[in-house]
């Protein structure tokens, strides 16, 4: 296997060293200090996590990256892998062109393009008919692809699309997904018992999130599947399932994805995913400090906008307008002005309004939007304005 995959990167133009056994793999790591190490869990004289453990010991290979290739394919073996810091996880047999892309993205820094869209825009429900055609009816569902890794926020309505999407598009090959969950109320959790991927033995699914006020995040995604409410327990899924609850920055073939709270009711964490070479800010639910507080400023809006802070894109719920507000304060929401304010604050590139207010017809947004890019050139705010519509694509 060694000489297979140094004469496949060889090809590709890389420069490759490698070693018979886990210490005389370290020693050659420390006298190269190479870009990247390709590293299985099965080694002679020593395991593949000790190795790992003992590489990032040293100050001078921290900068290295770490892909782990094995045919250990428990959920417990990648989740630890994880939980280490390992930048990347490949299982055998895999596909040569996953085994180029996983290599490529890590020691390009995250550098490939991403192609984002959008499965479920709606906010609080599902609001399917004539009136809300163009922008959307599903709940809150955005896809993130990179080469052949697949990122998803939310699991509203729309993902029961996107797991259809993804198995046609895997051609009858296992589907591998990270899931990202803000929160989880309904409407962004109620469209996952209904993920088709979950009910095929070969796929995979990492899903991240924070922990609940009382109990684990992995059993809070496990309530809406149980008896009354539905007739498949999340325990009797097929899919290989892990779960982490975020409390540090995760890394994921070069993208590392960073996390802030955010005021609304229950725990809700919005995201930032950041590349060599572009970022995404998703911001869904969150309620302006501030204005909930009837002052003029406050230091964890700021907080806000630092973590936004020049994203090429981003993404935030925008659910009323001024006069919605009055009568739905302290319902957890921003509204048109605010966001925009935000945006302007934290100086993004583009700004897509999100979680559309499930009365909002098409007409109404068009008229939101409108309003708002009005407000963008009035006011000489250097950022592009629209609203998300269900099936938009986006290439970053």
């Amino acid at each position: 296997m060694r000489h297979v995959l140094s004469a496949i990167l060889e090809d590709e133009g890389y420069a490759v060293s490698t070693a018979d056994d886990g210490p005389s793999g370290i020693n050659l790591v420390r006298r190269e200090k190479p870009d990247m190490v390709l590293l299985d869990l099965l080694m002679p004289g020593m395991h593949g996590f000790e190795v790992f453990q003992r590489l990032k010991e040293l100050e001078s290979l921290r900068s290295t990256k770490i892909l782990i290739v094995s045919s250990k394919s428990y959920p417990r073996d990648i989740k630890t892998a994880q939980e280490l810091g390992v930048d990347g996880y490949l299982i055998k047999p895999f596909e040569l062109h996953d085994l180029k892309e996983k290599v490529r993205h890590l020691i390009e820094g995250g550098g490939a393009p991403a192609q984002l869209r959008f499965w479920g825009t709606r906010g609080s429900i599902p609001a399917p008919g004539s009136q809300t055609q163009r922008y959307g009816g599903n709940t809150a569902c955005t896809e993130l692809k990179i080469g052949s890794r697949t990122i998803i926020i939310d699991a509203g309505t729309g993902l029961r699309e996107l797991g259809q999407r993804l198995i046609k598009e895997s051609a009858g090959q296992p589907v591998q997904a990270d899931l990202f969950i803000g929160h989880t109320h309904w409407d962004h959790i109620q469209g996952f018992p209904f993920f088709t991927p979950l009910y095929d033995s070969r796929n995979r699914l990492m899903l991240y999130g924070s922990r609940g006020t009382d109990r684990s995040f992995k059993e809070v995604m496990s309530g809406q599947m149980t008896d009354p409410y539905f007739p498949v327990a999340l325990s009797e899924v097929a899919a290989a399932l892990s779960f982490a609850e975020l409390s540090q920055p995760v890394e994921l073939d070069g993208i590392k994805v960073t996390t802030h709270y955010l005021n609304h009711p229950g725990i809700t964490i919005g995201f930032r995913f950041q590349s060599r070479n572009w970022s995404v800010a998703y911001i869904s639910d969150h309620e302006p400090y501030a204005k909930l507080q009837g002052s003029k400023f406050s230091e964890e809006d700021e907080k806000i906008a630092q973590f936004v802070q020049g994203a090429d894109l981003l993404i935030s719920e925008a659910q009323y307008t001024d006069e919605e507000y009055r009568i739905k304060k302290r319902w957890g929401h921003s509204t048109f002005s605010d966001v925009v304010t935000l945006a302007e604050r934290a100086q993004v590139k583009k700004l897509a309004l999100f979680h559309h207010d499930p009365t909002h017809t098409d007409e109404m947004m068009d008229r939101f939007v409108d309003h708002c890019r009005e407000h963008v050139v009035k006011n000489r705010i250097k950022v592009e304005c629209f609203a998300a519509q269900e099936g938009m694509s986006l290439k970053l």
